[in-house]
């Protein structure tokens, strides 16, 4: 199995130019120590995937802080994953909600689409659970927002 030149994590199928999403997206962000991605200054990594890396970043023109989700495979991603990752964006901005983050922007820097949405502070659940489970009233309360969200999603025609 293959591994990223530059961190040593098993790439799988994935792994142009011999390294993970990552570092790829690192590699591709400007040699100052700043991270610039176009018009964002990338913090730290607060999640990634199959597809992709979301980052906390400070959007640099309005000086605010956000969340950019990167589609880290870019000019090697087939054109109907760019095509899933942007109906994504487009459909979540189409959602004006109180629990749905709102998106700002969708775009595309140096050959990887991009969106920025707002950015929420806080654990998201999969760390809220992980050591042990919520009380049920608490597990409720989540529960009832999230079925919320995901109704007026649906109901907006977005699929959630």
């Amino acid at each position: 199995m293959r591994s990223c030149d530059q961190c040593g994590t098993t790439l799988g199928s994935y792994g142009p130019e011999g390294l993970c999403p990552k570092c790829l997206l690192l590699d591709g962000v400007s040699e100052d120590r700043s991270r610039r991605f176009g018009d964002y200054e990338l913090l730290e990594e607060i999640a990634h995937g199959g597809m992709g890396g979301v980052w906390k970043a400070r959007q640099i023109t309005l000086n605010r802080t956000v969340a950019v989700k990167v589609m880290l495979s870019g000019a090697f991603a087939r054109p109907e994953s760019v095509k899933r990752f942007r109906a994504e964006a487009e459909a979540a901005a189409s959602l004006q909600h109180p629990h749905i983050v709102a998106i700002h922007d969708i775009g595309e820097h140096e050959g990887q689409p991009f969106f920025s949405m707002d950015f929420v502070e806080g654990q998201d659940l999969s760390q809220l659970v992980r050591n042990r489970p919520l009380p049920a009233p608490q597990a409720a309360g989540y529960l009832k927002i999230v079925a919320e969200a995901v109704h007026h999603a649906h109901s907006q025609g977005s699929g959630g």
